[in-house]
């Protein structure tokens, strides 16, 4: 036997094609994953070409064949076994515990290999801040920013299966440096203090460090954080603020770890609730009905929104995971929407700024199911005849399908699938025997998108 595999789009294929006996036999394929335990089974008549088409990717599978005759379905030994894969998974070299210093620039190439020389993309989670890899080569550079203890995982997959690798990479401070950098708040106030009416605030101002300021942070007294934009000018947007006192700490760090702050305590008041009108939002695309269907694994809305004062924010929220904000208000629309096979609740709120709230909700029935296309399908037969064989010559038009399936009757006995194979519109079937043989195609695996009976007799 020989073995041979493909890649499709929802499993792998092998194919497996052996000798023909010198009698007139029929073949039955045994699929396992061991030797000599078989767990599948399939006739496949005088065929000598068979292709499963469940492969899993990186599973190893074995196959044996056995003749059986075709006067009796007396059924001979199994053949000795083959094993192999549709597709191995790739292996990715760990390239060891790594030790580098901040401010200075580093690279470090991943060796990843395909048994199948399929072609290979790479990510790495956990990299030190400053370092980059580039997913096409598996190359990674930068030049480190923050002294730590990094533990990086890095991938290598070749679209289906994926071989990771775990290591240490220690980013150590330049020797030397014990001056810690200064950090200044000059907007919206220099001052210590500060009032505002707004839930969040922005703040600016500068840094400096005998070396280098590495990265400028901020936290909040009561529970929240984050990463300012820039470093010796600096930046922080939208920092929330809870009602009463809010003291907000801004850090700057340099290379060695060094550290230097500055705080702003701001009091925030709450405008007293005036607006009790709640604004109205409706889905206007794909639909405006309460339902839709689709075979799309996305789907993107837009609609309209409406306030006495004005809408704030149009959110959604999928009830089978997901959720987001909407771009625009009184038009607004959404980037496309992941969903899940069956019925999906979307649901759409608009919010205004006294936080008064609406909805609208479309449900949203999503199928993968496919249905063979429907055709009508004229087949012919014709008996051909030599000194010593005799075959029956198959023609078909109009089949819209890649593949089909054909089937023989044999003297009246139920149809059987005899071999799966490409659309040409023709196909030679060997005979043994006299007899009346009936025959049939279908699409790849239906039983109901198919031909005419078309019968010779030899």
């Amino acid at each position: 036997m020989v073995l041979g595999a493909a890649r499709q789009a929802a499993a792998d294929t092998i194919t497996l094609e052996w000798d023909p006996s010198t009698e007139s036999v029929g073949y039955k394929v045994h699929v396992g994953l061991q030797a000599g335990s078989y767990t599948q089974h399939f006739d496949v008549g005088s065929a000598t070409l068979f292709a499963y088409t469940n492969a899993t990717a990186g599973q190893r599978y074995c196959f044996a064949v056995s003749a059986y005759l075709l006067s009796s379905r007396l059924e001979g030994p199994a053949s000795e076994a083959v094993c192999g894969y549709s597709n191995a998974p790739p292996t990715l070299v760990n390239p060891g515990s790594r030790s580098s210093t901040t401010g200075q620039s580093v690279t470090l190439q991943l060796q990843g290999s395909d048994p199948d020389l399929q072609p290979l993309t790479y990510s790495a989670t956990g990299l030190p801040p400053g370092l980059t890899l580039m997913g096409s080569t598996g190359f990674i550079s930068g030049t480190g920013t923050t002294a730590g203890t990094y533990s990086v995982t890095a991938r290598a997959s070749d679209g289906q299966l994926t071989a990771s690798q775990t290591f240490t990479w220690t980013m150590t401070a330049p020797a030397g440096d014990a001056t810690r950098p200064t950090i200044s708040i000059a907007s919206p106030t220099a001052n210590s203090t500060y009032s505002t009416t707004s839930a969040s605030i922005n703040l600016s101002g500068s840094a400096s460090d005998n070396v280098g300021v590495v990265q400028v942070r901020w936290a909040t007294d009561r529970g929240s954080s984050g990463v300012a934009g820039g470093t010796t000018s600096w930046s922080a947007s939208s920092i929330p603020l809870l009602d009463g006192s809010n003291v907000i700490t801004i850090t700057a760090v340099d290379a060695a770890g060094n550290q230097g702050t500055d705080s702003l305590t701001v009091t925030y008041t709450a405008p007293a609730p005036a607006d009790t009108t709640r604004p109205t939002v409706s889905i206007g695309s794909p639909t405006a009905n309460s339902s839709y269907s689709t075979t799309t694994a996305s789907l993107a809305l837009s609609g309209s929104a409406a306030d006495n004062v004005g809408v704030m924010q149009v959110r959604w929220v999928n009830d089978r995971g997901g959720n987001g904000v909407a771009a625009g208000t009184a038009n607004w629309s959404t980037t496309a929407i992941p969903l899940v096979t069956g019925s999906n609740v979307i649901t759409v709120t608009a919010v205004d700024a006294a936080g008064n709230q609406s909805t609208d909700s479309l449900t949203v029935t999503y199928s993968t199911a496919t249905t063979p296309p429907p055709a009508t399908v004229t087949l012919t037969a014709d008996t051909r005849k030599a000194a010593k064989w005799r075959s029956t010559r198959l023609s078909w038009a109009n089949a819209p399908w890649a593949s089909v399936d054909v089937y023989r009757s044999t003297s009246g006995g139920p149809l059987l699938r005899i071999t799966t194979t490409s659309n040409t519109g023709a196909y030679t079937d060997p005979i043994f025997n006299k007899g009346t043989y009936s025959y049939q195609i279908c699409a790849q695996g239906s039983t109901t998108s198919c031909s005419n009976t078309a019968t010779v007799f030899f």
